[in-house]
């Protein structure tokens, strides 16, 4: 009898020291710096770079267009600077119609 309730008792224990280093473990997995938690904050990061990366090549893309047009197209340069810096042609007259709902706004 005695060594069945020895033989118990030291199952457990071990059983208990077993479920504490498993649950240790655990909790190292989860949150240590090489962790679940701190994996998935990194590949949200990730995520976010490489939106950042893509959103920066298609700027850049536009702004080569944009340089090869200044380049090379002689229509283009005029029309932005008619749209960009009101440039007229000699005798052309502008027009600028003012809009009476924002004046109001801009009075009050």
């Amino acid at each position: 009898m005695k060594n069945r309730q020895k033989r118990k008792s030291i199952l457990k224990t071990q059983n208990m020291i077993f479920l504490i280093i498993l649950i240790l473990g655990g909790i190292l997995l989860l949150f240590n710096d090489m962790g679940i938690v701190k994996w998935y904050q990194l590949k949200q990061e990730r995520r976010h770079i490489q939106a950042e990366i893509d959103r920066l090549i298609l700027e850049e893309k536009d702004l080569t267009t944009e340089l090869v047009h200044l380049e090379n197209d002689g229509e283009y340069i005029k029309k932005i600077a008619r749209e960009r810096f009101h440039m007229v042609k000699p005798g052309e007259k502008v027009f600028r119609i003012v809009d009476r709902r924002k004046v109001k706004k801009d009075k009050k």
